[in-house]
């Protein structure tokens, strides 16, 4: 036994409180599989959105491995810019595009003729020029099938979306305990309990707390986890690849980055409710353009029913520290 497990569960009155359980509202929880997979073959192209952490890449490697096709994996993560989508993708699938400008024709050339399975991995950065190359596959391959993911859908004309939902409340606890037993650390169910009621069934989040309990015990942790912003000096020991989940501030940082000004600064503003908002709300307090279905669209704001939404913890504390990029009184540009 790791010297930071514990021997035994504390009793519930002596442990610390926790937040009240995140209960999501999820008409469509995320389909298995099995299911995703008569879906791709019965639509050709399925687009996997969600957060940052909440297993999209794992789910699309399930699926394609799954389907029973050949495989091509393309990792868009380390693409720049939108023009280089069909370069990078050639050279992932051995495309001879050799010195042309354009890699696209011969790209289309080698897929063509090819019955399988093309996953793009890591879309949002580079939406548009993943959404022409899609069409264009679409058009020139009709025995190729794709599976993308992404932060935020594409946009194609056939894509189908499928949203990675965050695990449950009992999926989490025991997933806790799982990555903990992984590091030699017994975790009560008690403590998995409050830990997960921290992470808004994130999976990512998850690795980071398995990680961090083979550095220090569960109560050391936790009141880490709710210090303001003391979950970032913590859960920083991730996966080496993909380099932004290194780290949950990186993971959150990705996002981040992705967004224009206003929604940075609509991220700010939402990071001061402390609990779910309606959209009337936020037109009440903010002068709100687009920047909220933006957010929503973006897989930062998620929905908790059909009008009600909310910023996960880890975000909400992330947008909280922007105030030094912000100030308290930045106003929309227009008074």
């Amino acid at each position: 036994m790791h010297p930071h497990s514990m021997p035994g569960p504390e009793p519930a009155h002596h442990l610390p409180p926790g937040p009240e359980p995140a209960h999501y509202w999820d008409p469509t929880p995320t389909p298995t599989p099995a299911a995703l997979v008569e879906r791709l073959h019965n639509e050709g192209h399925l687009t996997l959105t969600g957060p940052p952490g909440a297993g999209k890449s794992h789910l699309a490697a399930r699926v394609a491995q799954a389907a029973g096709l050949p495989v091509h994996h393309v990792d868009l993560a380390r693409c720049r810019d939108s023009a280089q989508v069909p370069r990078t993708v050639a050279d992932a699938v051995g495309a001879d595009t050799g010195d042309r400008t354009d890699p696209l024709p011969e790209l289309l050339r080698t897929l063509a003729p090819q019955r399988g399975l093309l996953v793009l991995d890591t879309c949002e950065h580079v939406a548009a020029g993943t959404a022409h190359l899609a069409d264009r596959i679409r058009d020139a391959c009709p025995k190729l099938q794709l599976i993308a993911t992404s932060r935020q859908p594409l946009g194609t004309v056939d894509e189908s979306l499928v949203g990675v939902a965050p695990l449950t409340l009992e999926q989490t606890e025991d997933l806790l305990q799982e990555l903990a037993a992984a590091q030699e650390v017994d975790l009560p169910r008690a403590w998995a309990h409050l830990f997960a009621l921290r992470i808004d069934g994130n999976p990512l989040a998850a690795v980071f707390v398995a990680h961090a309990l083979h550095r220090m015990g569960p109560r050391q942790l936790f009141a880490r986890l709710t210090t303001p912003g003391g979950r970032f000096a913590v859960l920083t020991d991730g996966p080496r690849e993909p380099e932004r989940h290194r780290t949950l501030w990186r993971a959150i940082e990705w996002s981040y980055q992705l967004c224009r000004r206003p929604e940075q600064l609509m991220w700010f503003r939402l990071s001061a409710f402390s609990c779910a908002f309606t959209r009337d709300q936020v037109q009440l307090l903010f002068d709100v353009r687009d920047e909220l279905d933006l957010l929503i669209r973006s897989s930062i704001v998620l929905p908790v029913s059909p009008d009600r939404y909310r910023l996960p913890l880890a975000h909400r504390e992330f947008g909280r520290m922007q105030v030094g990029a912000f100030g308290l009184y930045e106003s929309d540009g227009d008074t």
